[in-house]
């Protein structure tokens, strides 16, 4: 069965498609990407044809709810990531029903940080719903410039929920070149800073969720 990763945040802005895009492309060809988020960022991505791995825009407007948790779980990878819409909604309560990791970037912002409290309280409600004790969550400083003071705090805030936190991905330009060139960043700029960033995050990320099994 297919470790399903979701990437949610109850605002948008925080980088969760490139996160999604980049965790996806440090994982192919063992991954698929769904495209849950209207704003198609990530199928935009893809429209050029030169990622690893197949994008899937699937959208939950207007779909039934267990048709689309049927689709996913019934893809044949070993590891399925969702970018989830920005908002509260079906897509949202569906992926955290199903995934064993959501993965919820957060930029050094007092918005993001309300956001996040949300987004924790959405997976603890989750956890509880399920005997498995899942979705793991997992916090990832994004878009962080270290120069600033909230961008040197983010680590030691983020600690304070209690959850797993990830490295940090830097505010790098190279992810919107990337995004240009329709290449994930180890495509892009393989052996970059950038790309010695994801291949960090996205080694953590499947350490949980290979260990789903085995607990």
């Amino acid at each position: 069965m297919a470790g399903i990763i979701a990437l949610a945040n109850l605002k948008g802005g925080v980088g969760k498609s490139t996160l999604a895009i980049n965790i996806a492309g440090a994982l192919a060809p063992k991954s698929v990407l769904v495209d849950a988020d209207p704003q198609s960022t990530a199928t935009a991505w893809g429209d050029a044809g030169l990622l690893p791995f197949d994008v899937i825009p699937a959208p939950l407007s207007g779909q039934n709810v267990e048709r689309w948790i049927a689709d996913v779980m019934a893809l044949s990878v070993p590891y399925v990531l969702i970018d989830l819409p920005p908002m509260l909604g079906d897509a949202t309560a569906a992926a955290l029903a199903i995934c064993d990791l959501a993965v919820v970037p957060v930029s050094p912002s007092g918005a993001d940080l309300r956001a996040t409290n949300k987004a924790i309280q959405l997976i603890e409600q989750a956890r509880a719903a399920r005997e498995d004790g899942r979705p793991r969550a997992l916090l990832v400083p994004s878009k962080v410039d270290r120069r600033t003071a909230a961008g040197a705090e983010i680590e030691a805030v983020l600690h304070d929920y209690g959850e797993p936190v990830a490295p940090i991905i830097s505010q790098r330009i190279a992810h919107a070149d990337a995004f240009t060139a329709g290449q994930w960043i180890g495509d892009y700029a393989k052996g970059s800073a950038a790309h010695n960033e994801i291949k960090a995050l996205a080694s953590v990320i499947k350490r949980i969720v290979d260990k789903r099994g085995k607990q």
